[in-house]
């Protein structure tokens, strides 16, 4: 008994000796990192000098009302940035701020300019720096932005089920089809699923790395993309387990029900970065834009709902309300969407969404390639199969030429 009690102190001093240097790194970088920060100057001086930055701020947004222009800047810059004057179609015009004229590191500000601006005639806005450099945004036409309403909510809500509700309603259409299917084209439409969330996959990632170079340097924008696909992916292969039946269980796949439910989270995900490209399009009055974009999508996310189906197939049959449920996960997030993108302003949140939804369409695609290749005859390496991955990258790539 006596040498169990000692075995355990020292195991407990075993343990809190090892706690104590795993901090040791840590403790080191944070000193190395503070000297740097003190006396990295004299060091860079070694390599050369850098130009001085631009002195330019960032015009996140302009927004018109009714005799009045709103225009809203962000310091991209690590030095304060102060705005001197503001300029409508290269005339210097009066304007108040709603904060300080200096902005620091990411600062924030809104320029209100009285202007009587003419409907649907171009204008340009330029935000100058007591440096004398100059931030022009040239809008192809001013046109009054939509304020939070009733009816504007319900416009986005009914825009939003268009998107995505309704097209994954019918493209879950094709389950008897698929039901009377043999095993191989049943294989070769799982892989046509697989296909589709591979290009949604990549589609969104290459959309995330596009809006991330527009965000000021500062934020680390390919650090948020990593991040966001990090997290995504590792939060649906957790869910992927529990739908297996026992947390993760090695070597064990899903059901058809809990791979379509897996798949329809992952569509569900990409189409609320869907939305938020629709209702922004909608807010800064780009309306022509808006109801293209509402077209292509719909035409797009139809093979969606043929995704969510393909899974189902071979299970037991779904009832009505698992259908509708299942088109609900996949479509409903495009109205929450259309309502950020209509009446939020924000690049990081944009860019954060891609990269989630690049992040969980890539983890159900290793979840089909698993169910496919132990389920469907000849494997992964089946002509079936190899067909109908192909198949859905091309049926995904013809339709979003519609977008």
């Amino acid at each position: 008994m006596e040498a169990r009690s000692v075995a355990e102190g020292k195991e407990r001093r075993d343990s809190a000796r090892w706690r104590l240097f795993a901090l040791v790194p840590v403790v080191l970088l944070v000193a190395v990192v503070s000297l740097f920060s003190a006396r990295g100057g004299s060091v860079l001086e070694l390599v050369g000098e850098s130009p001085p930055p631009a002195d330019e701020v960032d015009v996140r947004r302009v927004e018109f009302s009714p005799g009045e222009i709103r225009i809203r800047v962000t310091n991209p810059q690590r030095e304060d940035l102060t705005i001197a004057t503001v300029t409508v179609d290269d005339a210097i015009v009066p304007y108040t701020l709603d904060g300080s004229a200096t902005l620091g590191r990411l600062g924030s500000t809104t320029i209100v300019v009285p202007y009587d601006w003419v409907e649907e005639e171009p204008i340009a806005v330029g935000v100058t720096t007591s440096t004398g450099i100059q931030t022009t945004e040239e809008i192809a036409a001013a046109v009054e932005t939509p304020g939070p309403s009733v009816d504007g909510f319900l416009g986005y809500a009914v825009i939003g089920a268009l998107v995505g509700i309704v097209p994954v309603a019918l493209g879950l259409l094709w389950l008897p089809s698929l039901r009377g299917a043999r095993p191989e084209w049943l294989a070769a439409f799982m892989a046509l699923t697989g296909g589709l969330l591979t290009f949604l996959a990549v589609e969104a990632l290459a959309e995330a790395l596009e809006l991330q170079a527009a965000l000021p340097g500062a934020l680390g924008g390919t650090g948020l993309v990593v991040l966001g696909v990090a997290a995504s992916y590792l939060a649906l292969a957790f869910l992927a387990g529990r739908l297996g039946g026992g947390g993760g269980t090695r070597g064990r796949t899903l059901g058809g029900f809990g791979l379509a439910t897996l798949v329809a989270i992952g569509i569900g995900v990409h189409n609320l970065g869907e939305g938020l490209a629709v209702g922004t399009s909608f807010a800064l009055g780009e309306l022509t834009l808006g109801t293209f974009l509402v077209v292509g999508f719909m035409i797009h996310n139809v093979t969606e709902g043929l995704g969510i189906a393909a899974p189902l197939a071979e299970g037991r049959r779904a009832t009505l309300g698992r259908l509708a449920a299942l088109a609900l996960v996949a479509g409903a997030p495009t109205i929450a969407g259309a309502w950020l993108g209509g009446y939020v302003t924000s690049d990081v949140l944009a860019v954060l969404f891609f990269a989630v939804a690049a992040g969980a369409a890539l983890q159900v695609v290793v979840e089909v390639g698993r169910y496919v290749s132990r389920r469907a005859p000849g494997g992964l390496g089946s002509g079936y199969v190899v067909g109908g991955f192909l198949a859905g990258l091309a049926v995904m790539y013809a339709t979003g030429l519609l977008v």
